[in-house]
């Protein structure tokens, strides 16, 4: 139903001069991600070799954050952030850049 609406404004809005004040976003969120970093260099690709590049196996854990994510339903924008900690405060955040 928040699909059809936001289309119904999208056309009531294209038809006339007065253009709607509402902004509908979809949020999504994916906490406790992991963040890792590798510990060496990637190595290019080797003819007869490997025909991809290598990477080691090895890696360093560096905690985890959350990726937030909202879609403008209106125009499209996609406004995405990374945050350390998963709190209301970082959630807020992201509706607050959303409206400005």
């Amino acid at each position: 139903m928040v699909y059809k609406a936001v289309s119904l404004q999208n056309e009531a809005a294209g038809t006339s001069a007065n253009s709607s004040l509402t902004v509908t976003v979809s949020i999504d969120e994916k906490p406790g991600v992991q963040a890792i970093a590798n510990t060496a260099p990637d190595l290019p690709p080797v003819p007869g070799k490997h025909p991809t590049v290598a990477r080691d196996h090895e890696y360093r854990r560096m905690g985890t954050c959350s990726i937030l994510a909202a879609l403008d339903l209106h125009d499209g924008h996609i406004t995405a952030r990374v945050e350390r900690r998963h709190r209301s405060v970082e959630f807020v955040a992201l509706l607050d850049f959303e409206g400005s």
